[in-house]
């Protein structure tokens, strides 16, 4: 039992040291950004064959990619918003599937030098008839390469 409590405390310390650097490290990508224009993704769906079992966090670098998660949706003759691969990028939150009204509204983009801080809001509503998965997905201007930058996603 002694050693029950101990392994346990070991792991609350491990935990609380893991989220202790990621706080520093978001506290260090906040000094210096600035906010940088995006580009609001409308007119897609994510597709079914998804695995929609938890919260995904997304950068996407190419239209393969976004394909494997994405698909077109035309609306009332409205066409998905373009996405110009050679010069922008995609960072995506996608939420757990839900049977409740959730929307997820981009409420902005910082970027500072290897960082990039999206900050999303979700509102849940009332239970459905149907289920679906919340995303926003939002288009940056390609300055390198995303796989070089560290993404925060920040939840308000």
């Amino acid at each position: 039992m002694k050693r029950f409590y101990i392994l346990l405390t070991l792991a609350a310390i491990v935990m609380l040291c893991c989220q202790c650097t990621t706080s520093k490290e978001l506290r260090q990508a906040k000094k210096g950004a600035k906010s940088t224009q995006y580009v609001t993704l409308n007119n897609y769906f994510v597709r079914n064959d998804v695995d929609c079992s938890k919260m995904q966090r997304l950068v996407l670098d190419s239209q393969q990619e976004f394909d494997a998660y994405f698909g077109p949706a035309a609306i009332m003759g409205e066409r998905p918003t373009d996405i110009n691969w050679k010069e922008q990028f995609v960072i995506a939150v996608l939420l757990p599937e839900t049977n409740k009204a959730t929307m997820v509204t981009p409420l902005g983009v910082k970027q500072s030098p290897g960082n990039v801080l999206f900050r999303y809001q979700v509102n849940r509503g009332r239970k459905t008839s149907y289920t679906l998965v919340p995303f926003s997905a939002v288009a940056l201007k390609r300055s390198t390469s995303p796989q070089q930058l560290q993404v925060f996603f920040i939840e308000d």
